[in-house]
């Protein structure tokens, strides 16, 4: 047995009673929680022998029983009077790509596009010649100058190497000529059906790549062995286990699916994998048997992952409103080139992914990736199949497409769920735009919400691409949860950092990462540390169809849990942890002071101990 004693007990269980001594440690055998209490008696209870005993231990008059010494046989870990939580579960991560991005460039930091071109320029001189040059983190966005960058400084400074570089959000691929010939892309290539592939006004390719055309490119660019895959997931997995993270739900493809297997092969596995699929995935997964829920205690079968649409700073996410000017000379229509005069707010489109010549009329409402049918179909074969459905849909349409997708496929997924004697839990990964009436839907429909918190912080420059009148529900968790909806938090890294508890700062404050008051949008909106948390940790157990396992600490529960430095129940100037927002978007605090003192000591907590299933995998 192992007793974690000296802490302060955060169990996110509150049907446990409350002991007159508050618990202060966790007793654990093998990988399960065996009771949870005072250092002293568990001790005794170790001693005695009784494993027999669950609850929160308290004696006849209700105070806690005592102990002294030590018992024999139990390893004791002093958690030097940290507070314990749940281990906390990233809900939507990309581990191929977040191992991919802590090697290849990042252009992050860039603030124009020259500093863009030489930062590649550097890299490719550390190269040998003809060599890939590969990474991400550009956002024009953010550039001093913000135009869309093209393939000609690249030709100019970097015409030996082929270079591919992914915007901040994953959603396009900035190539050089180089690159675009390898991949034999040129004026006669043509546009696939869910992306773009962007020309000028002679109809030559400009170098950006959107959406589902960047497979046409990305398909080229040498894989990895699948040593060093391993390798790369290992390393990865450590930075996880650091930033307090026991479990994540995987969206990368099928380097991703296999990774994790030479990794849980190797005994080399220290976090619990939720793993996705993508579509060429689904034949294999049908053929073997693979179903949602399937799997094991460290690698489980999670759903199946498709697109209806693209990303707000690529200006391909879809909705039911145009983007506030038209393209520039040389970018294609997205998905949809006029507005169709329609009650419901139906867009005319002119086919997924359709390159029309740019015009003054041409109003972009993004990318229908695909159609509604197109989507249906996919999730109907894939729920016949018991796998379950998580849909990526950012924009407000894509988000009604995709709730119309999910309620016609409600009677297909409860007959499923009747012969398979369990539930799929379908899901909206992403939810960032919903129209107003579309939030009661989630819940009715029994559709979890994925969301990310700091999506909302780091779009903070992007919200005046959204119109006001259109009066949607943006970033809005806590009216998904008023509404009774499941939502789920996650990264959706590396397109933003893993560190989850700068996603809880961003819930509870909805300001940028810097802790600026002014940049708060819409406080009315914001959630507690408390709330985030469980979002965070008994949520996505739920989502995982492991709410009796995981996500709240108590006996009989996996003992997979945390130690840090800052407690989410207690900061000066709170007087309720789990209070709402309010109008003025307070929470429980005294002040708007008080409120973002807590929340950056909670963005910058430190982890000083990770455990997953009863093991420490980190220790600092």
């Amino acid at each position: 047995m192992r007793l974690f004693s000296h802490a302060v007990v955060r169990t996110l269980d509150p049907p446990a009673p409350t002991p007159t001594a508050p618990a202060d440690a966790i007793l654990v055998d093998g990988g399960t929680i065996v009771a949870i209490g005072t250092r002293d008696e568990l001790l005794a209870l170790a001693t005695a022998g009784a494993e027999a005993a669950t609850g929160v231990l308290t004696s006849d008059d209700g105070g806690a029983t005592a102990s002294a010494g030590a018992a024999a046989g139990v390893e004791e870990i002093d958690c030097g009077g940290r507070v314990i939580l749940p281990g906390l579960v990233d809900a939507h991560m990309h581990s191929v790509a977040y191992a991919a991005s802590l090697v290849d460039l990042d252009l992050s930091g860039t603030t124009s596009l020259t500093e863009a071109v030489a930062a590649i320029r550097e890299r490719a001189q550390t190269l040998p010649v003809g060599t890939w040059v590969v990474g991400s983190g550009w956002d024009l966005n953010r550039w001093a100058d913000p135009r869309y960058p093209d393939r000609a400084l690249l030709d100019a400074e970097v015409p030996d190497h082929p270079v591919a570089m992914w915007s901040i959000d994953l959603h396009t691929v900035w190539a050089n000529g180089h690159a675009l010939e390898i991949a034999g892309i040129d004026e006669a290539t043509p546009d696939p059906s869910g992306g773009e592939i962007v020309r000028d006004a002679e109809g030559i390719a400009t170098g950006l790549i959107r959406e589902d055309a960047a497979d046409l490119l990305i398909r080229f660019i040498p894989e990895v062995s699948r040593e060093e895959q391993v390798e790369m997931l290992d390393r990865t997995q450590r930075l996880f286990l650091s930033l307090g993270l026991t479990g994540i739900h995987d969206f990368d493809g099928i380097a991703s699916t296999l990774g994790w297997n030479d990794l849980r092969e190797a005994g080399r596995q220290d976090i619990r994998v939720t793993k996705f699929l993508r579509g060429p995935e689904v034949p294999w997964a049908i053929e073997t048997g693979w179903q949602t829920g399937g799997g094991d205690d460290w690698l489980q079968h999670g759903g199946l992952k498709l697109f209806a649409d693209g990303a707000l700073g690529s200006h391909t996410s879809h909705m039911s409103s145009p983007f506030p000017a038209p393209e520039p000379a040389g970018v294609g229509v997205h998905g949809a080139e006029a507005r169709e005069a329609a009650a419901d707010s139906a867009v005319a489109s002119t086919g997924a992914g359709t390159a029309a010549p740019v015009a003054e009329t041409h109003l972009n409402y993004g990318i229908a990736q695909m159609s509604e049918d197109e989507l249906f179909e996919q999730a109907r074969i894939a729920t016949e199949a018991g796998i379950s459905v998580a849909i990526h849909a950012i924009g407000d349409q894509a988000n009604h497409h995709v709730l119309g997708v999910f309620e016609r496929l409600r009677p297909i997924t409860l007959s499923v769920e009747a012969r398979l004697g369990r539930r799929l839990r379908h899901r909206v990964e992403h939810a960032q735009f919903i129209q107003p009436a579309d939030v009661a839907r989630f819940a009715a429909l029994d559709v979890t919400a994925s969301m990310q918190p700091r999506h909302c912080i780091s779009d903070l420059h992007l919200l005046h691409l959204i119109d006001e009148s259109a009066q949607l529900a943006a970033y809005a968790w806590p009216d998904l949860v008023r509404a009774d909806a499941a939502v789920i938090f996650g990264s959706d890294g590396p397109v933003e950092h893993a560190n989850p508890f700068a996603a809880i700062y961003a819930a509870m404050t909805r300001a940028d990462i810097a802790g600026d008051p002014t940049t708060t949008f819409q406080p009315e909106r914001r959630m507690s540390a408390v709330e985030a948390l469980r979002l965070h940790t008994r949520a996505p157990a739920v989502a995982a169809g492991l709410g009796e396992r995981r996500g709240r600490l108590a006996p009989g529960m996996d003992a997979d849990f945390i130690a840090v430095d800052t407690d989410p129940y207690v900061a000066d100037g709170l007087i309720d942890a789990e209070a709402p927002a309010g109008p003025v978007g307070l929470l429980g605090y005294v002040s708007e002071a008080a409120l973002f003192a807590h929340a950056e000591a909670i963005r910058d907590t430190r982890v000083t101990l990770t455990v997953v299933g009863g093991e420490v995998k980190h220790s600092a």
